[in-house]
């Protein structure tokens, strides 16, 4: 397990921690995947199955928070979803990475020391201001 759902923050916005809950769901998954290939080489494709099913859930996750910010007028907007862009040009940049050089390696790098702690911090911080302000209206 790379990210016990205890380590992201709980917000305002119920459906909000429902998503979170999801990704983390996969994401750990994703991990698992990860240490076995570690061990047998032959689970590359599964790497590469769950890593796509990450990353079309943070897609999915990313359009869903920023259809409601612009909803409902959300000031920090342009940085909320600044952050979202820059998270996906990186994922989309190890998926290159992952499928044309088979670098698992990295992927797995990233996650443990960039997106984990990404993640908690953006729940305790992005996440929990923009929740409390659509709680207002939802």
């Amino acid at each position: 397990m790379l990210v016990s759902p205890q380590e992201i923050s709980k917000v305002a916005v119920d459906k909000m921690n429902e998503v979170h809950s999801v990704e983390i769901d996969i994401l750990n998954k994703l991990y698992n995947k990860i240490l076995e290939f570690e061990d047998d080489n032959s689970r590359f494709e599964e790497v590469v199955k769950l890593f796509d099913e990450f990353l079309n859930d943070v897609i999915q996750h990313f359009s869903f928070e920023q259809s409601l910010m612009e909803k409902y007028n959300f000031f920090a907007y342009p940085m909320h979803r600044g952050e979202h862009d820059r998270v996906l040009f990186e994922l989309k940049s190890l998926e290159k990475m992952l499928k044309e050089k088979n670098d698992v390696k990295t992927l797995k790098e990233y996650l443990i020391y960039n997106f984990k702690p990404w993640l908690i911090n953006h729940v305790q911080t992005m996440d929990t201001v923009t929740a409390m302000y659509l709680s207002n209206f939802l």
